[in-house]
């Protein structure tokens, strides 16, 4: 077979060939004259692939290959690609890219992970890059096509099959399930992933393996949400009579069989077992005998017919079947299987513990114990390698993160539950920037490393992290983080090497840090000593709709030589806070577009305002609204009309602070 075009400019150029009831599926998506190959293939169909490619497109024109894991059903080609001509960027994970390189390829890699999980084409047309952790590999992802509206689903939504049709039938879902069932380690992995793609307007799926789906998208995704599978298995408990007896259990094997291998095999098969009774339809109607006996005479028949691979690949449905309904296993499962499995356990115990030892050197080389994040050590590895591809200027940020009061929290709780405390605040960071981004440091808790993200974005991104930390109820008291962040063109270095960009680099976000700590602590410092310290010049923000008494306060401020801002709302005010940052906000409550209370609030969010003191100017003022203002911090609380010279006391007050 040759190649296929399915939908705008995306083709599967694949063969049709078979490897034990697998086949791939390399597709080409095409945009204007530059191509994006998805997951070329095995070496075993190169010839095909390759053929069906260059009848599209020169190979010249290949400007990425997406490789959505490392397994060599997909990456093996890569090498004999490369030995036609090919020159492409490898598109991948972090994780996948660390074993993608022992296919000894010369082509350079484009990380994921630092581009904002998405490929821009000239055109504008966006690959957004999915993330399906532990699906079946910790760096897996799937991409979806803006455009398209396709999703390149690796292998979700792959499948088995010994009769291989090219879009999905209405087998396709029994042999779709079985291949998750040997494959995909649980419900609780699987349904996220799930529900994220359900948010997602998908016209067509296209897997690694199986066929194609372009009917009834929703049925596949809720499939998989509710597939129990792995090792792990908790399906709902179900009375075997309540739900229609043996016989369904028989219907239900009998189905998956036919789906997954030759329809007149398998009718064969089941007649040869001389308890079945059929329709004309040749469907399963009826059984004779003990069903518990049955139920072992079945597999034992088709063990002796078919052989161990037939046994071996509904091992996982039977499985599941026997804990739902709370029925004994079939004796040959609890037999040959158990030994087949105990045999190749043996064999490989050896290579494991060989394996085992390396990686236990290694981690206790480039890993944390405490935490199990990679050190400093392995960070400045990192980043020497960073520099030697590319100018120092153009690397990513360095955020330095610090718990405030750290060694309180641990002599308060002890030291468990500091071990505790760390792991929830790796998983919020995690959370928010990626587990691959966070390191353990020697001089602070936490180095983050950010490619990618703009100045300003990172910035608020930080914020929000720093307010989710000091709000999250994960620990036994509160905890606060301090920041510094170093951009990579502040330096200014003479003669610099990699190692002296590298050292002045952490050593600028801990200096800034330590600066955080030093003007009180749970605030991010991005600048120099200057930018972060107070205003040389005092400078109040006075908030109120009323025009004549901003204009009233105005006049008798500046008399005070202080230099005075104004807005008629709490947006405008909010804007001109960050902005400028104020010495002192003195706000009405009730105010156009976002009340003096949401104020407060927007400004105690930000690492750069929280520590701006308010005053409260308003005609309303009851317990409610006083009750309020304190939970908000605020310390003065002025009902109008009020006496001007008490409130101009009251700013007399910080100024001299």
């Amino acid at each position: 077979m040759g190649s296929f075009a399915l939908a705008n400019n995306i083709y599967h150029i694949g063969g049709t060939a078979l490897h034990k009831g697998l086949e791939c599926n390399p597709y080409l998506l095409i945009d204007s004259d530059i191509g994006v190959l998805f997951d070329p293939g095995s070496s075993l169909d190169f010839d095909i692939v390759y053929q069906n490619l260059i009848e599209i497109i020169p190979l010249s024109h290949i400007k990425y290959i997406v490789l959505h894991h490392q397994d060599p059903d997909l990456c093996s080609a890569l090498p004999l690609f490369e030995q036609k001509g090919l020159s492409a960027e490898i598109v991948t994970s972090w994780r996948a890219m660390s074993l993608i390189q022992y296919y000894n390829i010369t082509s350079p890699f484009y990380l994921i992970n630092e581009h904002r999980y998405q490929l821009k084409l000239p055109s504008g047309r966006v690959l957004n890059f999915l993330p399906t952790p532990y699906l079946h590999f910790a760096g897996a992802f799937t991409t979806y096509d803006h455009q398209s509206k396709c999703l390149f689903s690796s292998d979700l939504f792959g499948a088995f099959s010994y009769n291989h049709t090219f879009f999905a039938d209405d087998d396709y879902l029994d042999k779709m399930l079985t291949f998750h069932e040997h494959y995909m380690p649980s419900n609780a992995i699987l349904r996220p992933v799930m529900d994220m793609f359900e948010r997602l307007d998908i016209r067509m799926i296209l897997p690694q393996h199986g066929a194609i789906i372009k009917e009834r998208i929703d049925t596949y995704i809720d499939a998989l949400r509710n597939l129990e599978c792995g090792a792990l298995l908790k399906p709902i408990k179900k009375h075997i009579m309540d739900s229609g007896g043996y016989l369904m259990l028989f219907k239900e094997i009998y189905h998956r069989y036919k789906a997954l291998f030759d329809v007149s095999e398998v009718e064969a098969l089941f007649s040869s077992c001389g308890c079945f009774s059929f329709d004309a339809m040749h469907e399963l109607t009826d059984y004779t005998g003990s069903p518990d006996v049955m139920w072992n005479h079945v597999f034992d028949r088709i063990y002796e017919l078919k052989g161990v691979n037939w046994l071996i690949v509904i091992d996982p449905l039977v499985k599941r079947i026997s804990i739902q309904y709370d029925i004994a296993a079939p004796k040959i499962f609890q037999t040959l299987l158990t030994t087949i499995s105990e045999e190749n356990q043996r064999l490989s115990d050896e290579m494991v513990h060989l394996e085992n030892t390396i990686r236990v050197v290694n981690e206790r080389l480039i890993k944390c114990p405490v935490t199990g994040l990679y050190n400093e050590r392995f960070f400045k590895t990192l980043m020497l390698e960073e520099l030697e591809n590319e100018d120092w200027r153009d690397i990513g940020a360095y955020v330095c993160i610090d718990i405030d009061d750290f060694s309180k929290y641990k002599i308060q709780h002890g030291a468990e539950q500091g071990k505790d405390a760390l792991s929830s605040m790796i998983y919020m960071i995690g959370e928010t920037f990626g587990s691959q981004s966070v390191f353990k440091m020697d001089q602070s808790d936490f180095g983050l490393y950010i490619r990618g993200t703009e100045k300003q974005a990172l910035i608020r991104k930080l914020d929000t992290l720093r307010v989710t930390i000091a709000q999250s109820d994960a620990f036994l008291s509160p905890l606060t983080v301090s920041m510094g962040i170093a951009f990579p063109n502040e330096l200014i270095l003479d003669a610099p090497t990699f190692d002296t960009v590298a050292d002045s680099y952490i050593t600028l976000a801990y200096d800034r840090m330590r600066r955080a700590k030093q003007l009180g602590k749970n605030i991010i410092c991005f600048e120099g000593d200057h930018a972060v310290s107070e205003n040389d010049v005092f400078k109040i923000l006075l908030v109120d709709s009323d025009e004549t008494n901003l204009e009233l306060i105005k006049v008798f401020l500046k008399e005070m030589h202080i230099e005075v801002l104004t807005a008629k709302d709490g947006i405008t005010a909010r804007e001109v806070a960050f902005t400028e940052r104020p010495s002192l906000v003195v706000s009405e409550i009730n105010l156009p577009r976002l009340d003096g209370f949401l104020l407060r609030e927007s400004l105690l969010e930000n690492s750069q305002t929280k520590h701006i003191p308010m005053i409260f100017l308003s005609f309303q003022k009851d317990e409610a609204s006083v009750t309020r203002a304190q939970q908000l911090g605020i310390s003065h609380y002025f009902k109008k009309p009020y006496m001007l010279y008490e409130l101009l006391g009251i700013v007399k007050y910080y100024i001299k602070g």
